[in-house]
């Protein structure tokens, strides 16, 4: 489909004609470098391969993929807060956890290879928090398709909990479970909070938790519905 300059609809256009548009517009290009070619993460490698040398040969090396374009913000923000531009949790963390919180997230869509290591931490006891404005069945329960009991059982139950927040509200809801945790440990201090690990791996906790504790739980609710209304009305 192409929408020509000036119209309103997209109209069906041939392969060639595609391709003769294609080139004119690269062709035109004081220099190869003012092109970007952006690729989806679920390009199979054969297409990724044969893309990437379309787009050397025509003078290049911007390949910028999904993981520069989604994650630059990420990764900035990340690197000053943590000192990697990545998440630090690997699979193996899994089989150490007793409670996992997959957040923002639906491993059963994204990345399936999670799920086992999800269902194998939940089967020795571990629990399972998925917050989500979108419910998915796999993290509900998971059915391992070369577990031929499992399928017949039924599959895994995963998520212990699962909490549906409203869009843009997932910072309320931080700002909520960290003010329970701090409630938590003033009624049961130092059994709580790992102070040792505070000590030697944060800095700035002292006015994190100033901060948090100057915010009410009716800013926090209030918060939450505020956000959803300027989502919607964006």
């Amino acid at each position: 489909m192409v929408l020509r300059r000036g119209a309103t609809n997209y109209e069906a256009i041939s392969w060639d004609d595609a391709f003769t548009l294609i080139a004119g517009e690269l062709k035109s290009l004081p220099n190869p470098d003012e092109a970007i070619f952006y690729t989806s993460g679920r390009t199979s490698n054969e297409a990724a391969f044969l893309y990437q040398l379309f787009v050397r040969q025509f003078g290049t090396n911007n390949l910028p993929d999904c993981s520069n374009m989604c994650h630059e913000s990420s990764g900035f923000a990340l690197t000053a807060t943590v000192g990697v531009g990545k998440g630090t949790v690997t699979l193996e963390d899994f089989d150490q956890a007793d409670a996992i919180f997959v957040i923002g997230q639906n491993p059963g869509t994204n990345h399936p290879r999670m799920l086992s290591a999800l269902a194998k931490a939940k089967r020795r006891g571990g629990k399972l928090v998925h917050i989500n404005p979108l419910p998915e069945v796999g993290m509900t329960r998971f059915k391992h398709p070369q577990d031929v009991i499992g399928l017949l059982t039924g599959g895994t139950m995963l998520a212990d909990l699962f909490l549906q927040v409203r869009i843009n509200g997932d910072v309320a809801l931080l700002k909520g479970m960290m003010k329970a945790v701090l409630a938590l440990e003033e009624q049961r201090p130092g059994e709580v909070l790992d102070h040792e690990f505070i000590r030697g791996y944060t800095n700035g906790f002292e006015e994190f938790v100033s901060a948090l504790r100057a915010v009410s739980w009716t800013d926090i609710v209030a918060q939450a519905y505020r956000d959803r209304r300027h989502d919607v009305a964006g």
